[in-house]
């Protein structure tokens, strides 16, 4: 058994044995992450900060943040009291080194009383110094919103 940690908050279990192939691995980690991630975010979304380094990058909206502390700001100021994650899909692909996987995520979203609206959101993970910790270190968010 080895530990995944996201965080000092978020940490996950799961099990890598020898000859697990890399898109079964690749896809563990996806799924931790994800699960963990918007059920921090939907909880509290202040404690995700320790998932971001100096040099992370979020696009939100197109419009770009950079490092932890602007990440944690833009984050903990959405116009939102609750909110509600419904992932729908998630892909995840190893990058060039086996230390980064990139995530593609689908789904709705509710926040307070609005009606659900669609959204997606691609992480790159990096493994720190080759120990089970994994961060964001880019990430692109869009909310599709439709006039009807």
């Amino acid at each position: 058994m080895c530990i995944l940690k996201f965080s000092a908050m978020l940490c996950i279990a799961f099990f890598i044995g020898s000859g697990i192939a890399t898109d079964i691995h690749d896809k563990v980690i996806a799924s931790s992450f994800v699960k963990q991630y918007y059920q921090t975010f939907d909880e509290n979304r202040s404690h995700l900060a320790m998932l971001y380094r100096e040099n992370s990058q979020l696009h939100f909206e197109g419009t770009v943040h950079t490092g932890r502390e602007e990440i944690s700001q833009k984050l903990k100021s959405l116009p939102f009291n609750k909110v509600q994650h419904t992932v729908s899909t998630v892909d995840a692909q190893p990058m060039i080194t086996s230390q980064a996987v990139v995530l593609a995520v689908t789904g709705q979203l509710k926040a307070d009383d609005d009606l659900p609206h669609y959204f997606s959101e691609t992480f790159i993970l990096l493994q720190e110094n080759g120990s089970n910790s994994w961060v964001i270190s880019n990430q692109i968010f869009r909310l599709y919103l439709h006039n009807h």
